[in-house]
């Protein structure tokens, strides 16, 4: 990183995307540079993080198959919607190489095929699924092995 924010250069080589397709999607308006904006010889582009996350999304999801008519339609749809100004960098996005979904709370939305529409999906959390076994089981194993010693404490009682 060269001063502040990142050359051209350095995007493409940390997301590895050549730079050409970085410039098509900054000359047709789907990514632009947030720091500073080429203008003329000399004044190189120079872009944020988040503008690094922006461009990394537009990669997989342009490897999963989504088209770039498709991207400009869901970044249109969430702005409008919204009132998201990156929606690239700052929403949750998925993809099954047809539809582009938005997390929207604990749901999907679709936001490039039926703009608005829930999907069927459940999202499960995890993380909060594995936490509550883990409290419900904790008070099981602690009963086993309170059980375990008191047979194996009464077995050595008929043995003495």
């Amino acid at each position: 990183m060269s001063g502040r924010g990142f050359s051209t250069p350095e995007v493409c080589r940390s997301i590895g995307l050549p730079s050409d397709t970085l410039y098509t999607w900054m000359y047709t308006g789907l990514i632009t540079p947030s720091i500073t904006k080429p203008q003329g010889r000399g004044n190189r582009a120079k872009w944020s993080f988040r503008d690094l996350v922006a461009i990394k999304t537009v990669h997989q999801l342009r490897q999963h198959g989504v088209s770039m008519q498709g991207l400009r339609r869901v970044v249109r749809y969430i702005q409008k919607s919204k009132a998201i100004e990156n929606p690239l960098s700052q929403v949750w996005l998925l993809t099954d190489g047809d539809d582009v979904y938005m997390l929207e709370g604990k749901a999907l939305m679709s936001v490039l095929r039926k703009p608005g529409q829930l999907t069927l999906f459940h999202l499960i959390d995890m993380k909060k699924l594995t936490e509550d076994l883990r409290a419900k089981i904790l008070p099981l194993a602690v009963k086993r092995q309170r059980q375990k010693a008191a047979t194996s404490l009464s077995a050595k009682e008929k043995v003495s």
